[in-house]
């Protein structure tokens, strides 16, 4: 439109004349203009007719790649409105979010427990979600960078946060739920596999408190001494997490299954399972408990010790074993009766399939991470070092007795020796492994097939805590540590859809998170956007390796490795939007489109 200004020029007032186009900022935000081109002042003009004449044919003409007019004031200050970027890579993760309508579910919990809060518990989950991808951190960190995501409601303190966390805690289950029936519509939940697994998240405090504290000294599996907490998470076979569960930390693995599966099950009425998991999980009441209930199960067994030594007989002898041509690999399938108990503790008999296996691969591993300990030990040996005492052992004291009358020996002393032939005992098992099922129609490549999933659930637990820093928790209520899990949960479950979404292309988290947090823009007069380039990083040269596998190279190529990475996002999710200065309302547009397909 052409817009007649009346401004004062030198003492006297000439018509000023512009074409502008309105524009509006944002959903519910009143309309701005916006100049398109200034053509001087009217009265200046020499042929004033076909000036205006010229004016209005522009008018009528332009289109929107008609060169943009950026006013930038010549003593503008850092730390302005405009200097300011905002991250709209979000937006992505945001469509995963609303594609599971999590907004709606909140709401309508809040509504249905009557919230009154002048904070709204939705916005203030989506923003931990999300801000746990993109930028891992306590809830205060997380908190200090809440205005600096572009168009996105925070309108929050971080007391709400806290507050809110409770209420996380309250609808822990039924989000869950909510979750799992969202994925079956919009996804499709494989569950003809169940795949469990246990880890635990550590917490930097000195002491529990009190007995109900989920915090606990327990065996941490990243041998810290620090009170820990114990998360169980089932994932389905497409890699989509089902269920997670939280335990305290002194919790044993194996005794986190019945739970969890008993709740997972009646939660999602689902019908025969069959528990894929670790060592860890196989116990006499766990496959008793899957039994009764109809399912079935795929467990590695361990091979040592009074447990394994069933197997030894089978697996010392050298007939029964199938090889491949280069006799790097072998198994031997059987069938076994075993002992369990029923309903009522009765004794049963049952039989199951064990498949035994022995890799060279893993064979050569094992003896290498040996010799290392022996070389270790030697030097411990021959230096005479002791570890230091901790924990219990601090006030424990050895006494050398006489076995028949238990009087103390006074007169003696203690020699150290490398102890070799617990070594070669131990090469005996060197590449050898073991899994029982109760599947009988499943052969040795069945078998080994199913198992290999539980690569999915112990990435995710890598994922959680090194991308998604779901610990050390800073948070010690334990609805709040409920709340923390929950809300990591998620986050893990966003990017678990967007890496099944890119197929073969599957990005890592941490290169996901990078690319999205690398996407900010800022918001210029006139409602431009200027959007920076999404790169920073190098990418290397790519090359076949022998097994037909595409590998980096060390030699840098002429590509920007992030700026790659947030293409394939882009293709992922449908869109294809490169523009420097858009118009905020396009701008605004794409965004909106941004959807998962």
């Amino acid at each position: 439109m052409i817009r007649k200004d009346r401004v004062k020029r030198g003492g006297v007032i000439k018509t000023h004349i512009r074409v502008v186009e309105g524009y509006r900022p944002g959903p519910g935000m009143p309309t701005k203009q916006r100049t398109i081109r200034s053509f001087g002042y009217f009265e200046d003009q020499p042929d004033p007719e076909a000036f205006m004449a010229m004016v209005e044919e522009f008018d009528a003409n332009f289109k929107d790649n008609v060169p943009l007019r950026i006013e930038v004031a010549a003593n503008a200050l850092m730390y302005g409105g405009e200097n300011r970027r905002q991250n709209y890579g979000y937006k992505f993760l945001e469509a995963v979010y609303n594609l599971l309508e999590i907004n709606s579910f909140i709401k309508d919990y809040e509504k249905l427990h009557r919230f009154r809060g002048e904070y709204s518990p939705s916005d203030i989950f989506k923003f931990l979600v999300l801000a746990r991808i993109l930028w891992p951190d306590s809830k205060r960190a997380s908190c200090q960078r809440k205005d600096n995501f572009y168009g996105m409601h925070t309108n929050f303190t971080l007391p709400d946060i806290y507050r809110s966390l409770d209420l996380f805690a309250d609808f822990e289950v039924e989000l869950q739920r909510h979750l799992n029936e969202r994925v079956k519509k919009t996804i499709g939940r494989d569950l003809s596999y169940a795949f469990y697994d246990v880890t635990n998240y550590f917490f930097e405090i000195d002491f529990p408190n009190g007995e109900d504290d989920l915090r606990k000294r327990g065996v941490s599996k990243e041998h810290r001494t620090d009170p820990i907490a114990a998360m169980g998470l089932f994932m389905d076979s497409n890699g989509l997490p089902v269920s997670m569960s939280v335990f305290p930390g002194n919790t044993s693995d194996s005794l986190t299954l019945q739970p969890t599966m008993k709740d997972i099950k009646d939660s999602y009425g689902l019908g025969r399972l069959i528990v894929v998991a670790d060592k860890g999980l196989n116990s006499s009441k766990n496959i008793d408990a899957i039994v009764y209930n109809g399912d079935g199960f795929v467990f590695s067994q361990i091979l040592k010790g009074k447990k394994g030594q069933r197997y030894n007989e089978k697996l010392f002898d050298s007939s029964g074993w199938t090889s491949n041509e280069k006799d790097t690999y072998r198994f031997k399938l059987f069938e076994e009766e075993y002992e369990g108990k029923d309903q009522d503790g009765k004794k049963e008999i049952r039989v199951r399939k064990v498949l035994l296996y022995w890799s060279k691969a893993e064979a050569d591993m094992a003896k290498r991470k040996r010799e290392e300990k022996l070389e270790k030990a030697a030097r411990s040996v021959k230096n005479n070092a002791y570890s230091i005492p901790k924990g219990v052992d601090e006030y424990t004291k050895e006494a050398i007795v006489d076995k028949e009358t238990g009087e103390i020996l006074e007169n003696t002393k203690k020699l150290r020796s490398v102890d070799l032939e617990k070594a070669e005992k131990d090469a005996m098992y060197d590449g050898y492994f073991c899994i029982i099922t109760s599947e009988m129609d499943y052969d040795e490549r069945r078998i080994r097939q199913v198992y290999s999933g539980l690569w999915q659930i112990e990435q995710s637990f890598r994922i959680m805590k090194t991308d998604l820093y779901a610990r050390p928790v800073f948070v010690s209520k334990n609805e709040h540590i409920r709340a923390h899990f929950l809300i990591c949960f998620v986050a893990l479950l966003v990017i678990r859809i967007i890496q099944h979404r890119m197929g073969e292309k599957a990005l890592s988290a941490e290169r996901i998170a990078r690319a999205l947090g690398t996407a900010t823009c800022q918001v210029l007069k006139g409602g431009i956007i200027h959007l920076d380039d999404v790169g920073g990083a190098i990418a290397f040269q790519k090359v076949r390796n022998k097994k037909g596998e595409i590998v980096d190279t060390l030699v840098y190529s002429d590509k920007d490795e992030i700026a790659l990475d947030y293409k394939l996002i882009q293709e992922t999710f449908g869109t294809n939007f490169y523009n420097v200065y858009p118009r905020q309302e396009v701008f605004n547009k794409f965004l909106k489109n941004i959807t998962v397909a």
